[in-house]
């Protein structure tokens, strides 16, 4: 059963015709998995003509798997594809520093918002001992060394990066951050150069991307892209740089294991991830 979180905006109306989906902790239940529910709901949005575009800090090459579970023909309503060629959604990717689809196993790139890669040099380079450093620019994974953590989101994500020096590597569009569970204090300790920006994602995940670049102002573009209102969007998640998505959007969902900074945004709280959260909210946005 969902519940009102006492954010305070005024009664509407206006259709949904947005809803923007975080991956982590609220399409994914607890083992990383998109449940049937979830999966039928978005469907069951799409044949109703809404857009429901993933909105998140994994990188492209981290979505593949999550877009084969939910069935890629049936997130959003894509433009038709070239001959032969297969065109997945729209997606929003590596912490709203590209927005983008798949055309077969290919990236196509709608927007994308490097780092300057001086700065991102500068920032791996001179993060605390024990941290891990994940190097995303476009669809490619890159990582200097291989670690239990490495090993460990390799996992959770599906997928494997690459060995190479990060001196040599292209501009990323995201710096991933690992710490530790036993010292996710040493990420307090990151500098982060002029030019770039960090947001916790996670107590142990420090997501890094070029300054002004967040989940806010992808998912604002792609309204204006498509004609949607601001009232006409909805947000659904649970993590702190989740919040001035929730804080944007018409209505603004999340589930009952969201963090305290995504919970002050709400209007709703549904059940956790590990219970449907998606499949409830939309249930909730689209009757």
């Amino acid at each position: 059963m969902a519940e009102a979180a006492g954010h305070g905006r005024p009664g509407r109306r206006t259709p949904i015709r947005l809803v923007a989906v975080d991956v982590d902790g609220t399409l994914l239940d607890g083992a990383h998995r998109v449940s049937p529910a979830n999966a039928a709901a978005v469907r069951a949005a799409r044949s109703r003509g809404v857009r429901v575009v993933l909105v998140t800090a994994r990188p492209p090459i981290a979505l593949r798997a999550v877009l084969a579970a939910l069935d890629a023909d049936a997130v959003a309503a894509p433009a038709p594809a070239a001959a032969g060629q297969h065109e997945g959604p729209v997606f929003v990717a590596s912490q709203g520093a590209l927005t983008g689809r798949f055309r077969g196993d290919a990236l196509a790139v709608l927007a994308r918002h490097p780092m300057p890669v001086a700065a991102a040099r500068a920032c791996a380079a001179a993060v605390p001992a024990g941290v891990c450093v994940q190097w995303y620019a476009l669809d490619g994974w890159l990582v200097e060394h291989m670690d239990a953590l490495v090993e460990q989101e390799a996992r959770i994500v599906a997928a494997t990066p690459q060995l190479g020096a990060f001196g040599t590597a292209p501009a990323p569009d995201k710096l991933l951050l690992l710490a530790p569970p036993e010292r996710t204090d040493l990420l307090d300790d990151v500098h982060v150069p002029a030019g770039l920006e960090a947001v916790r994602s996670t107590p142990t995940h420090l997501e890094v991307t070029a300054a002004g670049v967040d989940k806010v102002a992808a998912l604002a573009a792609c309204a204006v892209r498509w004609g949607i209102g601001r009232d006409q969007v909805a947000a659904i998640g649970d993590g702190p740089n989740d919040a001035p998505m929730l804080a944007f959007a018409g209505v603004a969902i999340v589930p009952a294991n969201a963090s305290p900074q995504a919970r002050a945004m709400a209007d709703l709280v549904v059940p956790s991830n590990d219970q449907d959260a998606v499949a409830r909210a939309l249930e909730l946005l689209l009757g």
